[in-house]
């Protein structure tokens, strides 16, 4: 079997909810072993809010995020499972968490400690606000960050318009938590020490989603503003009506001879001649005047048609999809994206993955594993500790994230 790019890495994985997991989820798609550490007390988000009949096992959202990991349930503040963690780190390269900054080190397992246990040990701490500043220990999740960042004073249909909720921060902040891994692992094959990283979530989302508007500010004093779906260039640029119902495409025009094929196609040569809409910004000015002339040719056409259209004109063009539609489209279709897991679930078809490389890729090996499956191959086999020494599951004693919040010093 070809060899994954990460085989042979060795990830322990303390996330809950989503960033960390994801960041943890990317290193097991390209072959790392990851194991999720995971506390019976207060269970993974992921896992929801019931625990009879083991509904924690059957989330379709945990089964994505934790894919291809392995489960260890350990309770850090127990002496006994404290020393198997202490083991594992023994045998592992990374350490992934995004508790807020303290937590590790109150437990006695901050990176000073683990950095004892294995010298080259790299950890990567994702909190919300950074491990410093007046912020460090305020609470974040990803509507709170996106915020805070400065994100929502830019995802607006106008000036005056509400801000809206993208709902990237995870997502962003997870493939930047894999990132820093990659980062520390490549310089310790360099120098040979491990590393510990101090990752902030909010800047994270900052640097990746605002980074120009901010040197624009901090140059210039240039506030910007949001303009939704239309472009700071180009024009036009939008989302229009199709004829199904609630059926869209967006289109983007980026100079004016793309602009001389659309008034072809919208069979209006008098928007051609019309020297206010020659160059883009004239089409800008008027950018309402075109768009009702889009949205009137759109509304009488099917949105696949339509962009099939737009296409052959040489404007970029697309359908808005549902999640039906991308299930069922053509194109991923015949590029193998989706995917069922080698191991267990052969019914679900899961997201495949971001880039395919010629010698070795991704692979689907299993769906986010049952709660405790992995305790006894970890405890015994990997670390070589007797059979008494494997956490057990009291399925009595199990709590949620959705329960109401008691000691959260693990978390």
């Amino acid at each position: 079997m070809t060899r994954l790019p990460l085989d042979s890495i060795r990830v322990i994985d303390l996330g809950h909810e989503w960033s960390c997991p994801h960041a943890a989820r990317f290193l097991a798609d390209y072959g790392a072993e990851v194991i999720k550490i995971e506390y019976t007390k207060r269970l993974d988000f992921l896992r929801g809010g019931i625990t009879r009949n083991r509904a924690y096992d059957g989330k379709l959202p945990f089964w994505q995020v934790h894919r291809n990991k392995k489960s260890l349930t350990l309770d850090l503040r127990d002496v006994l499972e404290r020393d198997i963690f202490e083991r594992l780190v023994c045998e592992s390269d990374i350490v992934l968490e995004n508790s807020r900054p303290g937590v590790m080190d109150r437990l006695g397992l901050g990176y000073q400690r683990l950095r004892e246990l294995k010298p080259d040990i790299i950890m990567v701490s994702m909190s919300a606000f950074g491990s410093t500043g007046p912020e460090s220990q305020h609470r974040g999740y990803g509507g709170t960050i996106e915020a805070m960042a400065g994100i929502q004073s830019l995802t607006a249909y106008q000036p005056d318009s509400p801000p809206r909720r993208i709902r990237e921060m995870d997502v962003t902040n997870g493939i930047m938590g894999a990132a820093a891994a990659l980062t520390a692992l490549i310089a310790r094959q360099h120098h040979g020490v491990g590393e510990w990283i101090d990752l902030s979530e909010a800047e994270s989302a900052s640097h990746a989603l605002l980074g120009e508007h901010m040197l624009a500010c901090t140059t210039n004093g240039s506030n910007s503003q949001p303009i939704g779906n239309r472009h700071p260039e180009f024009a036009p640029q939008g989302c229009y009506p199709c004829l199904e119902d609630d059926s869209w495409l967006v289109l983007t025009v980026q100079n004016d001879s793309e602009w001389a094929s659309l008034c072809v196609l919208l069979e209006r040569p008098d928007l051609a001649a019309d020297e206010r809409l020659s160059t883009a910004s004239g089409r800008h000015q008027h950018h309402d005047e075109i768009d009702a002339e889009i949205s009137s040719w759109s509304r009488s056409r099917q949105s696949l048609e339509a962009c099939e259209q737009l296409q052959a004109a040489g404007i970029a063009a697309g359908p808005v999809m549902s999640m039906q539609d991308l299930t069922t489209d053509q194109h991923l279709l015949e590029r193998s994206y989706f995917l069922t897991p080698e191991q267990g679930d052969r019914h679900s078809r899961y997201p495949g993955f971001p880039f395919r490389m010629t010698r070795s890729s991704g692979r689907l090996t299993s769906r986010g594993p049952a709660l405790g499956a992995h305790n006894h191959e970890i405890v015994c086999d990997l670390l070589g500790l007797p059979e008494q020494r494997v956490p057990q599951i009291d399925e009595s004693k199990l709590g949620t994230s959705l329960d109401p919040l008691g000691d959260l010093s693990q978390g």
